[in-house]
């Protein structure tokens, strides 16, 4: 069982995947006059990003003629960096959201919430210094080509039935994606008493289809698998198996018990551009701007009054849709943000051994 600590590590795969030096990472923004002064936002870089640019930033730096500089990837210990030696050269940054509730005051500042309406979002998505942009799950996902009908499985406790679902599962290869959650739901645990989290009894329904078991550890591999069909069920962003589906895959969604889980927008600690950090984030906050990304990249908007206009296959991924969120359950992220360095030694161990 993990108590309490106090301690925050970002998950292994997402280590491996940062990079300390920054780099510039998508497209400049247009239309921004420069009258209005500067800001440097920080994200993950790729298509991604770009959407972020035409959605959130392109609009903005119009409307404040403020001229936007793009940098990345996303680094935690870059952020600890700067703040450390008083030269905070990122404003506004992309990260996961317990990254701020862990750092809040210490690594990124608090926002203003006068001009934000939070009464559209899933409520625990938005903390003392964050706010959430877009919103998806980490869900069951089947291949059709294996199961199919009324024999197809429905529920978590179906991920763990060898005996009427054989074949072979794949999960996110570190311990804060999902991975705990889902066994514990899968073992009878109720959604309102899933935190804090009973890891022992965890590994234990996980012990039971070890053999049958393995892992992705980026998210593009569970796409390309289940593109190719080379495991029967996941568990994996949502994103990923829309992205997965338009290309052909052979897959369905489960939305029962989805785990939902958001990508969050901060202010750095120590920022010269606070003013202007503030303004963007009021800015990106707003449903017009949420439902333009969701348009862009297989995320749904995190203020649920956006209407983004969607093709039948986002909507059948779309986990802003009311009957998703009904099945729901919000990642507790102050329980991560305490517990994610035990929580990552433990699934270390387990995983490994």
């Amino acid at each position: 069982m993990i108590h309490p600590t106090r301690k925050f590590l970002l998950p292994l795969a997402a280590v491996a995947a940062l990079s300390l030096a920054a780099c510039s990472s998508g497209a400049a923004p247009d239309g921004g006059a420069g009258d209005g002064g500067s800001l440097v936002f920080a994200s993950y870089g790729s298509a991604y990003q770009d959407a972020q640019n035409e959605a959130f930033l392109t609009p903005w730096a119009k409307e404040a003629g403020v001229t936007v500089q793009n940098d990345g990837p996303t680094s935690y210990p870059k952020i600890q960096q700067m703040v450390d030696s008083g030269n905070t050269i990122w404003d506004v940054v992309d990260t996961e959201p317990y990254f701020p509730v862990a750092n809040c005051g210490t690594l990124v500042e608090e926002i203003d919430f006068s001009g934000i309406d939070t009464s559209n979002y899933p409520e625990g998505t938005w903390s003392d210094c964050s706010i959430p942009i877009a919103q998806y799950s980490t869900m069951m996902i089947y291949n059709t080509e294996t199961f199919s009908g009324a024999a197809a499985p429905t529920t978590p406790a179906d991920f763990f039935d060898l005996e009427k679902f054989p074949g072979t599962r794949m999960v996110p290869g570190w311990a804060g994606a999902g991975a705990l959650e889902f066994a514990l739901l899968a073992d009878g645990v109720a959604p309102a008493d899933l935190y804090p989290l009973d890891t022992d009894r965890a590994y234990a329904k996980l012990d039971t289809i070890r053999d049958s078991l393995t892992f992705w550890n980026t998210s593009s591999e569970s796409q390309q698998a289940m593109e190719d069909g080379s495991a029967d069920l996941w568990l994996a962003w949502s994103g990923r198996g829309y992205e997965a589906e338009n290309n052909g895959a052979k897959i369905a969604p489960v939305w029962e018990d989805n785990l939902l889980a958001w990508a969050s927008l901060s202010i750095v600690k120590g920022t010269k551009n606070l003013e202007n950090a503030q303004s963007f984030i009021e800015f990106a906050a707003q449903a017009e701007p949420q439902a333009r990304f969701a348009e862009l990249q297989p995320y749904a908007p995190a203020d649920l009054s956006a209407q983004p206009e969607l093709d039948e296959l986002q909507q059948k991924w779309n986990v802003a849709d009311e009957a998703v969120q009904r099945q729901s359950i919000v990642t507790n992220v102050q329980w991560w943000a305490d517990n994610s360095a035990d929580a990552e030694t433990e699934w270390t161990a387990w995983s490994t051994s």
